[in-house]
C-alpha cells in the first residue's frame, strides 16, 4: 500500500481510490484486496500514457488544497483533496 500511496504523486487518477483502502490497512480483509489488485491492474494499462509540457517562458502554475478534519460522522477519518493547474500566462 505504501508504493501505491507513492505512486498518487504522479498519477492522481488513483488518489481517491488509494486513500478510500488506506483507511482500512490496520484491519484489511479480502475486498480490500481485492480493490487494490483492481487499481493495480488499471495502473499496468495505463503506464504508458504520459504528459508532455512545451517549453515556454511564461508557464504559471496555481494550486487549490482544501480537508476536513474528521468531518465524516460515522468513522470520523479526514480527507484532503487538492488540484495544480499548469498553463501559460497572459499579459494585457
Amino acid at each position: 500500500m505504501g508504493c501505491l500511496r507513492y505512486l498518487t504523486c504522479t498519477r492522481l487518477d488513483i488518489l481517491f481510490k488509494v486513500g478510500l483502502i488506506s483507511r482500512y490497512m490496520e484491519k484489511p480483509r479480502s475486498l480490500h484486496l481485492k480493490k487494490t489488485k483492481r487499481i493495480l491492474c488499471f495502473v499496468k494499462g495505463i503506464a504508458s500514457y504520459r504528459l508532455f509540457y512545451s517549453s515556454s517562458q511564461n508557464l504559471e502554475i496555481t494550486s487549490y488544497s482544501d480537508s476536513d478534519w474528521a468531518e465524516n460522522l460515522k468513522d470520523r477519518k479526514s480527507t484532503t483533496g487538492f488540484i495544480f493547474f499548469i498553463g501559460e500566462t497572459t499579459f494585457m
